[in-house]
């Protein structure tokens, strides 16, 4: 069965980022273009760790641009997690019971050590900008904070949905 979601929000990254994930892709495709017909036109001398590599490093180049392209970040709250995605991995999933506390703050992109999902110490940061965010402290310790154009709206659904969860 699934959660009913309490809350959602999506936000999009910064324009340069789907510029370079664009210019990624560009650069793919001219060096595909280039390699492919040397390494088949050679493909007895080429030995299969080299084609191996250019095809986990293709993937990993690909893989790349498109992330910069989709540039997503989503928080959702349901009954029972707060779950933040860096689209199209879930990056961030914390159980509700394990909640033991749940602040609005103001986060810089200096202090999470550049924008996406970033560790700076003991904290897990995810935001694409300076601004309003929201930090969760776990029962263990563990701080996440998640930057949101919603900060008030975020923090009272955890909230909520904690104290739901408990009684």
């Amino acid at each position: 069965m699934r959660s009913a979601v309490m809350f959602r929000e999506t936000l999009i990254g910064p324009r340069w980022l789907a510029v370079t994930g664009a210019l990624t892709l560009g650069f793919l495709v001219v060096v595909t273009a280039i390699a492919a017909p040397v390494v088949i036109g050679q493909a007895g001398e080429v030995g299969a760790w080299t084609i191996a590599l250019l095809v986990a490093g293709f993937l990993l180049i690909l893989a790349a641009g498109l992330l910069g392209l989709t540039r997503r970040i989503t928080i959702a709250v349901s009954d029972t997690h707060v779950d933040a995605r860096l689209t199209p991995f879930r990056v961030i999933r914390l159980p509700l019971a394990e909640v033991d506390r749940v602040e609005v703050t103001e986060v810089t992109v200096a202090q999470a050590g550049g924008v996406g999902w970033r560790f700076a110490g003991s904290e897990q940061f995810l935001l694409w900008s300076a601004g309003a965010a929201v930090r969760v402290t776990m029962a263990d310790g563990r701080t996440r904070v998640l930057r949101t154009e919603h900060p008030d709206g975020l923090r009272a659904a955890i909230l909520s949905a904690s104290r739901a969860m408990r009684e």
